[in-house]
């Protein structure tokens, strides 16, 4: 189940590897200009929100996932926090 989760959501990211890759490069852009001790708010506002659109799609996928069963939602949430860690801690 947790191959087949794997590979459904592998797919995904290559559909949309913009919107993936504009959201780590918007974290990335706040997470620098918070160490550097110059806080955005807008830098990290643009962040939220890139995330919040691969956190929809990634929900969207999982409902069509998940018509397998509780054993699918479980599969599909393991395999969204082993490739994307921080989508579940931010």
């Amino acid at each position: 189940m947790r191959s087949r989760a794997a590979s459904t959501i592998g797919e995904y990211v290559r559909d949309h590897a913009a919107l993936f890759e504009r959201a780590e490069r918007l974290q990335d852009k706040a997470d620098r200009l918070e160490r550097a001790g110059i806080p955005s708010e807008s830098a990290t506002n643009r962040a939220e929100r890139a995330r919040m659109e691969v956190e929809t799609g990634l929900r969207a996928l999982r409902a069509s996932f998940a018509a397998s069963g509780s054993a699918g939602e479980r599969a599909f949430d393991l395999e969204v926090e082993r490739m994307y860690p921080r989508l579940s801690g931010s």
